[in-house]
């Protein structure tokens, strides 16, 4: 039980959705059984909003994963929580259950309406992701043309504001790069990427830059690393060792207190060599250990870090 993992960052519920599958089953990286294996604390799951399914709106579809997710926590509540706030989440740690945090990606489910975040907040979404690959009513995307690029709109600032107020934490991954700016100028709480890299070393646009990293580290926010092969190294190709690469180089520019996990898992085609689900979390945490972090350090990156985020953030 010594080290407990916060993964604040997988896509589980839109395969549940689209695909019908249970997280009984292994097909997914994200199941009950991996997760029981790697020693899963707490585990953020994203309600990732497609702009291109045609068969709901953003919002509609939104609706249906939260759906998915509320049945998933109602009925496995022998193995499950819900994690709503500070306090839930340090139950979540200290109990043999497995909390679950609910997160929107793409701030499209608003549907350009403020009140909707409102609507997101009541039903127990706790963190969004501003936008995903595509430009929304928010804020243009990091994978848009960078010519084009306007940062946040008004209704952004908006939105970025309100989730101050609600206590909803605010996550920049996919975000352009004047967004992230606006979001830092603006935001008055912790500021997280939940699952972006380090750009020196690994080129991806999706990757932060040194600045970005100085800049959420000195919002007292946190990074969480993404296993995504493309995210991890120039040739698309990847193992433990990348992992713990962006691990190292991102505690030398800015310290150990910044970083956490974010896997992306069933978010992603492809997954680093060693690592098929949350079942191999211990094989990065003895990774860590060979490289001679301390106990201390590696219970930072596995749970106290993104605690910490938890603790001021949440209402």
């Amino acid at each position: 039980m010594k080290f407990r993992i916060i993964d604040s960052h997988c896509d589980t519920l839109n395969i549940m959705l689209n695909e019908h599958i249970d997280m009984k089953d292994t097909y997914n990286h994200v199941s009950f059984k991996g997760l029981e294996e790697g020693n899963i604390g707490i585990q953020v799951f994203a309600a990732w909003i497609d702009a291109e399914n045609t068969n709901y709106s953003p919002y509609g579809y939104a609706m249906a994963l939260i759906d998915i997710f509320q049945n998933l926590i109602a009925e496995n509540t022998n193995m499950l929580m819900n994690v709503l706030n500070y306090k839930d989440a340090k139950r979540a740690l200290s109990s043999s259950k497995i909390g679950c945090l609910l997160a929107v990606e793409g701030g499209d489910a608003l549907n350009g309406s403020l009140e909707n975040l409102d609507v997101l907040y009541n039903l127990g979404v706790r963190l969004m992701t501003l936008t995903w690959n595509n430009a929304n009513e928010i804020s243009a995307a990091i994978a848009t043309d960078t010519s084009h690029d306007t940062g946040l709109t008004p209704f952004g600032r908006r939105v970025v504001s309100r989730m101050n107020e609600l206590g909803m934490i605010i996550d920049i991954s996919h975000i352009s790069q004047q967004g992230f700016w606006d979001v830092c100028e603006i935001s008055n709480a912790p500021i997280v990427a939940s699952h972006s890299n380090a750009k020196h070393i690994c080129k991806h646009r999706r990757n932060l830059d040194n600045e970005q990293i100085k800049a959420i580290a000195k919002s007292d926010g946190l990074i969480g690393i993404n296993f995504y092969p493309p995210f991890l190294t120039d040739n698309n190709e990847a193992d433990i060792e990348d992992i713990l690469r962006h691990i190292d180089y991102i505690a030398g520019l800015v310290g150990i207190d910044y970083i956490g996990f974010g896997s992306d898992f069933d978010g992603i085609g492809s997954t680093p060599r060693g690592i098929a689900g949350p079942e191999d979390f211990p094989k990065i945490i003895e990774g860590l250990l060979k490289l001679n972090y301390s106990e201390d350090q590696i219970m930072k990156i596995c749970n106290k870090n993104m605690m910490r985020v938890l603790k001021v953030s949440l209402k």
